[in-house]
């Protein structure tokens, strides 16, 4: 499916590029991104991370009927005292040492609207829970970190529904699989409640799982926003995850948010490189502010205070760990 999939995109890129480009120039966007991080773990030294990223979207409109042609140019560089970098570009993921990447096309395909509904085909990131409870590989950068497949989007009746059937590529052949389907509605204009279910085929290189999930949002008033999301598993032990925040806009410039986390080991799909939106076996808290300088350009600050639920390896349970980010966002 995957090796198909990829080849019958790519050429499908290739032939409308020359085709319909001309007839229908290609719009970009993106952002162009600057981080600092200090990061702290328990009997580990302090290690300090610089990162630059750059993000180049392309859209060619309506190059068929109804279908947009969409693809991704992105790159990474990290340097200093990494605990966290990897090369998502080559296949397999290389080690902590490798700190720069550069992903031609690390994400390519074709989305179809038809009434309602989209449907989204090709190498894609994916977001699972409505908070990236059980799965987020959005972050990344370079083609290994995505999968393919389609991601299907749209409204019945009263009800936002979403699909995902996605293969991952890290693996090698045989990859695992995710089978995904939301469902959320508005009891209320202030009120949403939704729910999720997952299915991972782990194809022998991660455990098989099934996953359940149900997340609200409540909208207090034009400045406050809370929200949870709890998820659970079908596995014997560390099975569960669960998230509680809220947003609150101080004014139109800047913002502020925070919430408390607990993700056990099982309670969210873990492959080579992507996770949870929050820390797999983690729990604690989480603060960010952001201030709007004007419509391109954002400052955010980020602070995380956490500790390991279960022990692994060499770090035990109760391990305590710390991050500091401090951001700097262009957009164009």
């Amino acid at each position: 499916m995957k090796k198909s999939l990829a080849t019958a995109l790519t050429l499908t890129f290739v032939l409308a590029a020359g085709s319909t480009v001309l007839a229908n120039p290609v719009e970009f966007d993106g952002k162009v991104q600057y981080q600092h991080r200090m990061n702290t773990k328990d009997n580990t030294s302090d290690a300090i991370e610089n990162r630059w990223k750059f993000i180049l979207n392309g859209t060619a409109e309506s190059f068929a009927k109804n279908t947009d042609l969409y693809f991704r140019i992105s790159a990474e560089s990290i340097n200093g005292d990494t605990q966290s970098a990897r090369d998502f570009n080559s296949f397999p993921g290389q080690g902590d040492d490798v700190r720069n990447v550069i992903g031609f096309f690390d994400q390519f395909g074709v989305e179809v609207k038809n009434g309602n509904w989209n449907y989204k085909i090709g190498r894609q990131d994916a977001f699972i829970g409505a908070n990236g409870l059980i799965y987020d590989s959005t972050y990344g950068v370079g083609k290994h970190i995505f999968a393919d497949g389609i991601t299907i989007t749209g409204k019945s009746g009263v009800t936002n529904v979403s699909a995902t059937a996605l293969e991952l590529d890290q693996y090698g052949p045989k990859d695992p699989k995710i089978f995904a389907v939301a469902a959320s509605y508005n009891p209320s204009k202030d009120l949403t409640l939704g729910t999720t279910l997952v299915k991972l085929n782990g194809e022998n290189f991660i455990a098989d799982k099934k996953f359940w999930d149900v997340n609200t949002s409540y909208t207090i008033n034009s400045k406050l926003n809370i929200y949870g999301e709890y998820a659970q598993s079908d596995a014997s032990s560390y099975n569960k995850a669960y998230v509680v925040g809220l947003n609150y806009d101080v004014d139109k410039k800047n913002s502020f948010w925070t919430c408390y986390s607990n993700v056990e080991r099982d309670g969210n799909i873990v492959d080579n490189w992507s996770t949870t939106t929050y820390d797999n076996n983690g729990k604690g808290m989480y603060y960010g502010f952001s201030h709007k300088f004007d419509q391109s350009t954002t400052f955010s600050l980020f602070y995380s205070d956490m500790q390991k639920i279960e022990t692994v390896g060499a770090t035990p349970a109760g391990a305590h760990y710390t991050s500091f980010r401090s951001t700097v966002t262009y957009k164009f």
